[in-house]
Parts: structure tokens; C-alpha cells; sequence
């Protein structure tokens, strides 16, 4: 679903998301030589942040277009195509593993953080980045009215809030073996100059996309405007406020 509009994505949505990952990297202390891997990278552009900190690159992402962008992007960097369940690098590779807005989504969520962990040095660091508070989230009308057009999930699946509650992270990172030391809140907006671009950009997600599959295109653009149109400026324009959280865990 990811693969569907990733240039629109990588272009309306992606860039929003720079104040998490500068702030994840500096709590990181990514920089020169820092081997680093991003599981869930998308269109690659923290990537690109960390190689521009020096930092040597790798990534991994199930969706091929946005895969392919990011290798547009940091072309010496290694990126693949496949599932952060499964890394195909050897153990203690990394200094550095993070995950933005991927490990909640993993089948087995456990898993996907021992996968992380196994793949990191002794003693480096992982990662993870969630979804905040859904009430801190101007996003979150957006997020529901996709659920509402799209085909019931299969039972236990996990969704944008699955590790939002107080705790809920650092109980997951424990489980599977990693140790939580630091967290923070970014608060990271969605910039959007009037209403055609909002949706545009809005469409591009891999929700919307299998809701626009499941109920119409149409239907889920005019949802999507709906949902957003308590927050539309003066001047047409829109700033979604939306607060995520990370944690640094010691491998």
C-alpha cells in the first residue's frame, strides 16, 4: 500500500517527520562513523539526515517505491527491500538500529525488536518511535475516519496507538531483551498550503490507500477533508500538530 504514492509521500508527509529524527539521532549521538540502520526507512530521509552526519547507512523497507527513493537519495547507503522481522544482516552489525513509527506495525512486535537487538553491537543502541497520546494528535480524526472506510482488521492486529499508553513501549523493549535508558516527545507538524494539497498529501499514506481501495477514492478524499477541516487557518492553509514519542534502549 506504501508502494502506491510514494513520491507524494516522500514529497507532502515525509518531511515533517525532520524534527523526530534529528532529535532521536542527537539522543543517539549519531554522527561520524556511527554504523547506523534504519528498519522501516520509507523514502529514506533519515537516511539521508544520518549520512549527512556522518554516520555509515543502512536500511530496510517492505514497500519497493519508497526503497527505491531512498536509494535516490543516499545511493552509497545499503537498502533493501524486505520485512524488519526478518534482517538480513548478520549479528552485532550496528551501533545504532532505529525504527520510526515501524515496530508497532511488525506481526510479532517482540520479534521485531529481538531482530533489532540481535543485529546491534553489545552495548549499542535501538530506537523506537511511536505515535503519542492520540489526544495530542491533531491527526487522530484523520487516522479514524480511514478506519471507518476500510475492510475490518484481523483480530489482535495492531494499530497507530498500539504502543501510546504511558509504559507501553519500554515494556515491549524489555520483553525482547533491550534495556530502556531515555525517552522524549517531538512534537512534529504537518504543513500543508490549502486544501488540495492536505488531501493529496493525506492520500498518500498506506491507510489511505487501502482505504481508497476498499470504499473509493472519492469517498476517502472527501473523509479525509472532512476530518481536517477543523484545523484549516484563516488563510486556507493547514499546520497538524501531532505529538510522537521515542525511546533509547541499550542493546
Amino acid at each position: 500500500m506504501w508502494s502506491a504514492r510514494a513520491r507524494e509521500w516522500a514529497d507532502l508527509q515525509e518531511g515533517a517527520f525532520r524534527p523526530l529524527y534529528e532529535a532521536a539521532f542527537d539522543a543517539a549521538e549519531v554522527g561520524k562513523g556511527t554504523k547506523l540502520l534504519d528498519a522501516g526507512c520509507g523514502a529514506g530521509l533519515a537516511l539521508r539526515i544520518a549520512t549527512n552526519r556522518g554516520a555509515e547507512t543502512s536500511g530496510i523497507d517492505a514497500a519497493q517505491n519508497l526503497v527505491a527513493i531512498a536509494r535516490e537519495r543516499t545511493p552509497d547507503a545499503r537498502i533493501d527491500v524486505g520485512e524488519i522481522e526478518e534482517l538480513p544482516f548478520g549479528d552485532g552489525i550496528f551501533d545504532v538500529v532505529t525504527g520510526f513509527n515501524s515496530f508497532q506495525y511488525a506481526a510479532d512486535r517482540v520479534h521485531g525488536l529481538a531482530e533489532a537487538k540481535r543485529v546491534t553491537k553489545p552495548g549499542g543502541l535501538v530506537v523506537a518511535a511511536v505515535w503519542g497520546a492520540p489526544e495530542k494528535c491533531q491527526m487522530g480524526a484523520y487516522i479514524g475516519a480511514l478506519g471507518k472506510l476500510m475492510p475490518p482488521p484481523p483480530p489482535g492486529a495492531p494499530g497507530p496507538w498500539a504502543l501510546s499508553e504511558p509504559g507501553a513501549l519500554e515494556a515491549l523493549i524489555e520483553q525482547a531483551g533491550l534495556r530502556a535508558i531515555r525517552s522524549r516527545n517531538v512534537a512534529v507538524v504537518f504543513p500543508f498550503a490549502d486544501d488540495r494539497t492536505a488531501v493529496r498529501g493525506l492520500l498518500a499514506a498506506g491507510p489511505a490507500e487501502r482505504a481508497a481501495r476498499n470504499s473509493g477514492e472519492e469517498k476517502t478524499a472527501a473523509s479525509i477533508a472532512e476530518a481536517i477541516a477543523p484545523y484549516r487557518k484563516p488563510d486556507g492553509s493547514y499546520a497538524l500538530v501531532n505529538d510522537f514519542r521515542f525511546v533509547v534502549a541499550s542493546a
